[in-house]
């Protein structure tokens, strides 16, 4: 094992800039009678899947006539991208570096390990105990090693789209933050990024599903970094292959690991700025790692002071060079601007109204359908008889 980089602390400062009128947070209507999302999720498996496919037709049909604040930055976000959605790539096999090119005297062959296998399954809680998961499920994301916003291979189902309102997240909520992380993206980073993008893989040749290089190096934990995989950047991004050669002697690991994490440093630094600012731009208080959390109502500052135009916001993103001038100069110019901090809780409070809209609406047509009512699903109907 070898300890590696802990999640950088990224201390944030105050955001925003010059204003724009925003729009008013509503009351949080019916919140005296809630209902538990237990008791809706209950309710929601009581319906036959006929049933279930026929309510999330009409709750989708029902949230294209909600004319909220979010909703229409979702609408909005989707004419980034003219294509049918059903038309963009599928997400790509996560690649690995191959040992026979890049640590040809350690051939040690790379072996996928069974997402649901218990190996994989550990090492996933392990290493990603410390980064918030948001309870979005996404069937859309943007894949920073490509420049594009790919689909995931299972097509969206009626208990995604269930699981998504209740927690707020209307239909379409996914490609629409996937389309802005992709705005937001200059570019720069791409190259590093696509490396670090590479499968996560352990000494004894065990490849990760639903890991990368990225993941481990963000995490804070302590990880195993095969030659392969570490050699793998250095070749890809450096291209200097004649200074480190597998096995790599313990004397060298020192200066190989710090190479590498200045390039990790620079590609996290652009990611996870992006990341967390195209996070507020649909949500009012996402999960974000780190000290990213602190800068939430910053971050809507700056939405504000772009009128929530990603193309906007983009060009005053830094590189990472900057990137700690930057949130200084945020620090700055939000302190002296007081309507702009209002405009800033406005926004997000707006957008925390309109997620509990969308899961008001959810309960309302279950209550509708008397699914709280029942104690168990009905039986399907009797086949068909056969003349």
């Amino acid at each position: 094992m070898v300890p590696m980089l802990v999640a950088l602390a990224l201390v944030l400062a105050t955001f925003p800039s010059p204003s724009i009128a925003a729009f008013p947070a509503r009351p949080q209507e019916g919140a005296k009678h809630e209902r538990s999302d237990a008791d809706a999720r209950r309710a929601f498996g009581f319906l036959t899947e006929a049933e279930q496919a026929d309510y999330v037709e009409e709750l989708t049909a029902e949230l294209e006539w909600l004319d909220t604040f979010q909703l229409r930055l979702v609408r909005y976000a989707r004419t980034l991208d003219e294509r049918d959605p059903g038309l963009l790539p599928l997400e790509r096999e996560t690649p690995h570096f191959d040992p026979k090119e890049h640590a040809p005297g350690q051939p040690i062959a790379r072996k996928l390990l069974a997402p649901d296998s218990s190996a994989a399954r550990k090492t996933r809680e392990r290493i990603l105990r410390r980064v918030p998961q948001s309870p979005l499920v996404a069937s859309y994301r943007y894949d920073w090693g490509t420049g594009e916003v790919v689909r995931s291979a299972t097509a969206p189902d009626a208990q995604r789209v269930f699981d998504n309102a209740l927690a707020g997240f209307a239909p379409g909520h996914d490609l629409a933050l996937a389309l802005v992380e992709r705005a937001l993206d200059d570019g720069s980073q791409r190259a590093a990024l696509d490396a670090f993008g590479h499968a996560y893989t352990d000494r004894s040749g065990n490849v990760y599903p639903g890991l990368t290089l990225y993941d481990a190096w963000a995490s804070g934990e302590e990880i195993e970094m095969p030659d392969v995989d570490i050699l793998g950047v250095v070749h890809t991004l450096l291209g200097i292959r004649d200074r480190w050669i597998a096995p790599v002697p313990d004397r060298e690991h020192n200066e190989l690991y710090a190479t590498v994490g200045m390039l990790f440093r620079s590609a996290q630094r652009h990611r996870g700025l992006r990341s967390a600012i195209a996070a507020t731009f649909l949500e009012s208080s996402p999960k974000l790692p780190g000290s990213y959390p602190t800068s939430i109502e910053r971050f809507h500052g700056l939405w504000e002071s772009c009128a929530s135009t990603p193309a906007e916001v983009a060009k005053l993103l830094p590189g990472p060079e900057r990137w700690s001038e930057f949130l200084v100069e945020c620090s700055t110019r939000m302190s002296g601007d007081p309507k702009l901090l209002a405009a800033a809780q406005s926004r997000q409070a707006t957008l925390a109204a309109d997620a509990l809209a969308i899961r008001a609406l959810l309960v309302r047509l279950l209550e509708q359908r008397g699914a709280f009512e029942r104690k168990e699903r009905p039986a399907p109907p009797p086949p068909a008889k056969q003349d």
